[in-house]
């Protein structure tokens, strides 16, 4: 089959004969691929990586490191099943839920998955989803509505960390939040909020973003380029400040800048991921007693909530289609496409 296959920083390669995945155990199924989105951090694990590619030994539950096929937001449509299958059947359409925690260890145990020691994500350490075909166990499989376009259901998981990172943050309905980076993590963050009965403000310095955030429900958008963006956010919070702040942006100031648009007592969630060493004056925190929480993948139950906000039409991704592109194509108009610093796209999807 065709692959996209990461071997190393800044070494990718489509294959054109890579072996097709078989089943390994009577409880996997096999997938022929209809959609998996590139994200930002398959850009940096081709860049600045291997970061969470499985490299210097091998996984535990997988057996694998690098080389591997990336590819971590994927649906497709079951051709083969394992024996003791028997909630699925060839034909179905599904999401895959690409986290596997051991269940086992200190961190499965306190209900902690996003710190799972022997944890096994797909397109980081067993092979993805930017192929033609890909094994994966069935429980981690869900079934998506016949109402549901296809191009929609990679989006589940980056919902998935946004379900996770909401869950993490405590929220009560009617508390007031923002929501620093209005990428796709961040939008599908306020659609998952908006669901949950928060007040959202959006933040970025992209207008464009903003005027998606608020075609999706934000209540309050704002530039941070803005010199008076402190007094506006005072203005929307009747002089307090926000309950919650996320930041899902993932640059070098901004986790600094969340934590200073959050309350006094308040909390502040860090859902991006860093290429660049942010610097911090600890005494924002400390001063104020603002809790700072990160927040990482998915604890089991996230991707089935995503799926189900989905299903139930409570999400809508399809604002974030920038482009569809083919395997073929997948180096040249969606690698090199998202690696642009002027980079004009959400996410770009790659159809097998």
């Amino acid at each position: 089959m065709k692959a996209l296959v990461y071997y190393g920083n800044k070494d990718i390669r489509l294959e054109q004969n890579w072996p097709d995945p078989t089943l390994k155990n009577s409880d996997d199924v096999i997938l022929k691929i209809n959609f998996t989105g590139i994200c930002a951090t398959d850009i940096e694990e081709w860049q600045y990586g291997p970061l969470w590619m499985q490299s210097g030994e091998k996984n535990p539950y997988s057996g694998r490191m690098i080389p591997l096929i990336p590819g971590h937001e994927i649906t497709g449509q079951i051709v083969e099943i394992g024996k003791n299958v028997k909630e699925l059947r060839v034909g179905d359409r599904v999401v895959v839920n690409n986290v596997i925690h051991c269940n086992k260890c200190f961190w499965c145990l306190n209900g902690q998955g996003g710190g799972c020691s022997g944890m096994c994500v797909a397109g980081f350490m067993d092979d993805g989803g930017l192929a033609e075909f890909m094994r994966w166990p069935a429980s981690h499989l869900i079934k998506i509505t016949d109402n549901v376009p296809s191009e929609n259901a990679p989006f589940m998981e980056p919902t998935m960390v946004a379900c996770h990172a909401v869950r993490k943050s405590g929220l009560k309905p009617g508390d007031k939040v923002s929501i620093l980076g209005c990428g796709t993590v961040g939008l599908l963050t306020l659609q998952v909020l908006k669901a949950s009965g928060a007040v959202v403000t959006a933040l970025d310095v992209r207008e464009e973003s903003l005027k998606l955030a608020k075609s999706m429900g934000a209540n309050f958008t704002f530039n941070t380029s803005r010199s008076d963006i402190f007094e506006k956010l005072l203005t929307v919070t009747d002089g307090v400040g926000h309950d919650i702040v996320f930041e899902t942006a993932g640059a070098a100031e901004t986790p600094r800048m969340a934590i200073n648009y959050t309350r006094k007592g308040g909390k502040t969630i860090l859902v991006g991921i860093y290429s660049a060493e942010p610097k911090m004056d600890f005494n924002e925190i400390v001063n104020f007693e603002r809790e700072v929480i990160g927040s990482v993948a998915a604890s089991p139950g996230d991707m089935e909530t995503a799926v189900y906000l989905l299903n139930e039409g409570k999400i809508d991704p399809s604002p974030l289609i920038s482009d569809v592109v083919s395997l073929d194509n997948v180096i040249e108009e969606g690698y090199e496409r998202m690696n642009k610093s002027s980079k004009d796209v959400f996410r770009v999807l790659v159809g097998s």
